[in-house]
């Protein structure tokens, strides 16, 4: 599978791109917005009926069979999941804490478009970081928990100025999510800062209060998800605001990249473009397993087809 888009590359970085095969009564297989794996676990976030998928490993190589489901809200309710997570036993699902402007529907009368084009929505179910333990050996999954983020948000310094402002519009968005450090990072689609600098939420689940914000930078794209490493981090990056263009893999350190007097700020490697087949966007990102020169990862898409997941593998920077 070739990229579609004609962006100029470094030397290639990914390979052995192959499907993955999702068997068993899976749903909602075109709407998929994250993933993670725990030992022989693949756990699946949509959007569309707010629920997780848990697959285990199966014989067949590149096969995970459906074990369970559990919907995170009610009918009628949107969660908008962002990202996933896993650390020191415990799930996590971050909510995109977006505001959502009402679109333009054909049918409807231009009076009544121009009214929902004027509409935007905040809805406290998107405000939620979810918590809840899973066992790695049976897949069980314990009591949901959440908190929500949007108090944090509207006081931060930083992100304050663009509370409220919709998602899509450089509004705050919650892209991607991982656990290092024994701290969740919390990786930011919007908004993306001057001089292309994105947000990095550092935050304790226990103590979101006493959360750090760091900043990395994409040559002006947003953070789609994360992943951590031995050392550093995997960043799947998407276009702004839903601007045409590839989704990329980079190495980052991890390290703060706002410059200054007596800092050397390491710049994130570009390790390649990700594939898009049929217009598939890239939308999470799992690490599967790693040694000190590659990473084999999967990654799950949006599609408006059937569903599309894959793995591949990411010789890192030296």
């Amino acid at each position: 599978m070739q990229p579609e888009d004609n962006t100029a590359r470094p030397a290639e970085r990914i390979d052995q791109v192959r499907p993955i095969v999702l068997s068993g009564e899976t749903d909602a297989g075109t709407d998929l917005v994250g993933a993670v794996v725990v030992d022989d676990f693949l756990i699946l976030g949509a959007d569309e009926g707010h629920q997780l998928q848990v697959l285990k490993r199966a014989e067949a190589p590149g096969t995970w069979h459906l074990q369970q489901k559990l919907a995170l809200a009610g009918q009628g309710r949107v969660t908008d999941i962002g990202a996933m997570g896993f650390g020191r036993g415990h799930l996590y699902i971050v909510c995109s804490h977006a505001c959502q402007r009402r679109r333009v529907c054909p049918e409807f009368t231009v009076r009544k478009n121009r009214q929902r084009l004027a509409q935007v929505d905040l809805e406290s179910s998107r405000n939620r970081l979810y918590r809840m333990s899973f066992d790695p050996k049976s897949g069980k999954i314990g009591k949901v928990r959440f908190v929500d983020l949007s108090k944090r948000l509207r006081k931060d310094r930083f992100l304050k100025p663009f509370f409220g402002v919709p998602s899509r519009e450089n509004g705050i968005e919650f892209g991607g999510m991982t656990f290092a450090g024994g701290r969740l990072h919390l990786g930011f689609r919007g908004p993306i800062l001057r001089d292309n600098h994105v947000p990095v939420m550092v935050l304790d689940y226990e103590q979101p209060k006493d959360h750090a914000l760091l900043f990395v930078r994409l040559d002006g794209q947003a953070i789609r998800d994360l992943a951590a490493l031995k050392h550093g981090f995997l960043i799947l990056s998407c276009p702004a605001n839903d601007a045409p263009g590839a989704y990329c893999l980079w190495w980052w350190d991890g390290a703060d990249q706002v410059a200054g007097k007596g800092r050397k700020v390491r710049e994130a490697v570009l390790l390649g473009a990700v594939s898009t087949p049929g217009g598939a966007r890239a939308m999470g990102l799992a690490l599967r397993r790693q040694t000190d020169s590659y990473a084999d990862v999967i990654l799950v898409y949006e599609t408006e087809t059937a569903a599309q997941v894959v793995s591949m593998r990411v010789q890192l920077p030296d």
